[in-house]
């Protein structure tokens, strides 16, 4: 068994393990609930945005902070919203 066989095995007992970890925390049901996180993902935006729900008091503030918030750019007689 080489170096790379330990590695997987290790990052396959971390997948395993992670959503019965992940299940214990209240925001997992919430994060669930968006479609297309399970509780892989999910546990990879609760390690990203914590657990402290006062770190972001609304939405607008954890998109901005994701990048995913709509910016406007105005400039003269031109106007255009990015994402």
């Amino acid at each position: 068994m080489g170096q790379p066989d330990g590695v997987r095995r290790a990052a396959n007992d971390l997948a395993a393990a992670t959503p019965e970890v992940f299940a214990q925390y209240t925001v997992s049901e919430a994060l669930n609930s968006y479609p297309g996180i399970g509780p892989l993902t999910g546990a990879r935006v609760l390690g990203e945005i914590a657990d402290d729900r006062s770190r972001f008091r609304e939405a607008r503030a954890l998109k901005a902070y994701a990048g995913t918030a709509p910016t406007t750019v105005a400039s003269g007689k031109s106007h255009a919203v990015h994402h």
